[in-house]
């Protein structure tokens, strides 16, 4: 099972699925309305990724009428504003330019939530940094989601149980990652995949990157007219899903096209910083290190940061700087692997059995021995 996409294909997929559609649906026309957009693919998760994008920039469009020249907070004001938003959003018409961004990012987030929903799920949690996870955000990502919509109606569902109004996002990706443990939460693929077939056909091979074993540590977690936005989700029904199984997490294999195309260039400052670390081979939990730390961020030594910035972060200070936040942040070594599998190591494409990656984890296990 795929832990992660190539990028490079999906791009490619998108961009072949989308012009295929574009060049259907305008051929014989100029503009796509509202209720258009709800069939414009046999994808509904792509239509409704398309019909997400629409609805934020029609919230961004009514917060830029407002001015500290009046009254915006007037009952009279916001429900003359509301009902304008309303009527406004009835009245859809979206021309090729400004359609083909919005189905090709779409088209590529749809399969991302069919193969790697936990990813997919994550990255709509941290949508904007250092905010929490709310109810009413919950309930927004269950609205435009159809693939593994129980997924996300039981990430919904333990938020409410907490009995808090919200989550920090830590804490609400932690829940993605044990809910997915749940078969009966997924969908069969199949179904989608011949949806995705009927305009583009779909080459596994290339999209999915395959996992291969790797010498890791196993994870143990246990009466106004509504806008056209509320009124659009009445029209279609989901259709019933199938359990499938879930991938268990893994090297892939463009971290070693990664990591061939970064030796040359990081070499001569890599070695100028190299510590000596234990070898995973000689502790299969990544090391024995007997003194206790107190701060991950406090305890790495200026060479291994360096280290670290080049060989995992891609260079940039800043993520590897929020990165040790988050790791810091966390409760137990569980949470923290669970953010370094399948947050970072994804992400950036990270050699798994690499000394780079074996220092980090045998620092962050110095915090919760």
């Amino acid at each position: 099972m795929p832990n992660n996409l190539n990028s490079i294909a999906l791009n490619q997929y998108a961009t072949r699925f989308s012009t295929t559609i574009l060049n259907e649906v305008f051929r014989s026309q100029d503009i796509v309305t509202g209720s258009e957009l709800l069939k414009l693919t046999p994808v509904r998760q792509v239509n409704l990724g398309i019909l997400n994008r629409l609805f934020e920039q029609w919230k961004s469009n009514a917060e830029s009428f407002r001015s500290p020249y009046f009254d915006f907070d007037n009952e009279e004001v916001k429900q003359a504003l509301e009902a304008f938003m309303n009527t406004a959003s009835r009245y859809i018409a979206v021309r090729r330019p400004a359609l083909e961004p919005l189905l090709l990012e779409s088209v590529k987030e749809a399969l991302k939530l069919l193969f790697t929903p936990e990813l997919y799920l994550e990255d709509k949690i941290r949508t904007t940094p250092d905010e929490e996870f709310t109810q009413a955000k919950a309930e927004h990502l269950v609205k435009y989601t159809q693939i593994h919509r129980k997924l996300g109606e039981a990430l919904l569902e333990k938020l409410v149980e907490s009995g808090a109004e919200s989550a920090y996002q830590t804490q609400a990706a932690s829940w993605v990652y044990e809910l997915k443990k749940d078969e009966s939460l997924l969908d069969d693929k199949e179904p989608y995949l011949a949806q995705f077939a009927e305009v583009f056909p779909i080459n596994l091979s290339e999209l999915i990157i395959k996992d291969e074993p790797v010498s890791i540590a196993p994870l143990n977690k246990k009466a106004e007219a509504p806008s056209f936005f509320d009124a659009a989700f009445g029209e279609q029904e989901a259709p019933q899903a199938r359990p499938v199984s879930r991938p268990e997490p893994g090297a892939t294999i463009i971290s070693e096209i990664v990591a061939q195309k970064k030796s040359a260039e990081s070499e001569s400052l890599n070695s100028s910083f190299k510590v000596e670390v234990p070898k995973a081979s000689d502790d299969k939990a990544y090391g024995t290190i007997p003194v206790r730390v107190e701060s991950i961020a406090a305890s790495i030594p200026l060479g291994q940061r360096f280290m670290f910035v080049n060989q995992l972060f891609n260079k940039n200070s800043e993520h590897f700087e929020k990165a040790v936040y988050e790791l810091d942040a966390v409760k137990t070594f569980e949470d923290a692997q669970n953010l370094i599998w399948h947050r970072y190591a994804s992400k950036y494409a990270w050699d798994v059995n690499g000394e780079a990656v074996n220092a980090l984890l045998n620092i962050v296990k110095r915090k919760f021995n």
